[in-house]
Formats: structure tokens, C-alpha cells, sequence
């Protein structure tokens, strides 16, 4: 497990998306969001893949037409009190890309 600022800190480095997958987790009946990422367009980078656990309010605009960047996606703690949404994660220039999650794994 990784901490909250090593999430950012990978998250910032890696702004080009490669793959997304939103699945049903039956057993908790929420779903799941993998994002992987990587720090550049060119083929053989490297690629990270983080897992966002009970997703929800899952929002992506301006997606698609030719490479989309995810500049400076941030994730952080909420203080709401709400068991299942503990964090928030959005990419803070174009507002392209953003959700509420319980918590991340590195896969």
C-alpha cells in the first residue's frame, strides 16, 4: 500500500491514460474503477496501474479524438463522515476526469 501523497506524486508524473475499466465487485455490490497510466504516449513506457475501490459519482467529459492527457489529477481525504466515500479524485486543469472512492491499491 502506498501513501496518499505517494498516490499524487505518481499520479502527477503519469498524465496519459492507457486503459480504464470500471467492474462490478458482486461481493460488496459497489464497483471498482483500474486506472493505468503512463508518463508518456510513446510505446514500450512504462505503465502503473492503480485500483480505486467503491467508486461513485464517476464523471469523464471530452474524452477520446486523439490522445487525452489527464494533467494534474489529484486525489484527497474528505472530512465528510460518509464510511463508504473517503477520498476524492479529479484532474484539477480541465476537470476531465473525477470520483469518489473508498480506497486504491497499486495493482
Amino acid at each position: 500500500m502506498i501513501s496518499l501523497p505517494e498516490l499524487n506524486e505518481l499520479l502527477v508524473a503519469h498524465n496519459c491514460p492507457y486503459a480504464i475499466s470500471i467492474q462490478l465487485n458482486a461481493d460488496e455490490m459497489a464497483y471498482d474503477l483500474s486506472l493505468s497510466i503512463s508518463a508518456s504516449e510513446q510505446a514500450g513506457t512504462v505503465v502503473v496501474s492503480i485500483k480505486f475501490i467503491d467508486i461513485s459519482q464517476f464523471t469523464a467529459r471530452d474524452f477520446g479524438g486523439g490522445l487525452t492527457q489527464l494533467m494534474h489529477m489529484n486525489v484527497h481525504k474528505l472530512d465528510s463522515g460518509f464510511d463508504r466515500m473517503r477520498y476524492h479524485l479529479s484532474d484539477l486543469e480541465d476537470k476531465k476526469f473525477s470520483f469518489y472512492f473508498s480506497s486504491f491499491l497499486l495493482d
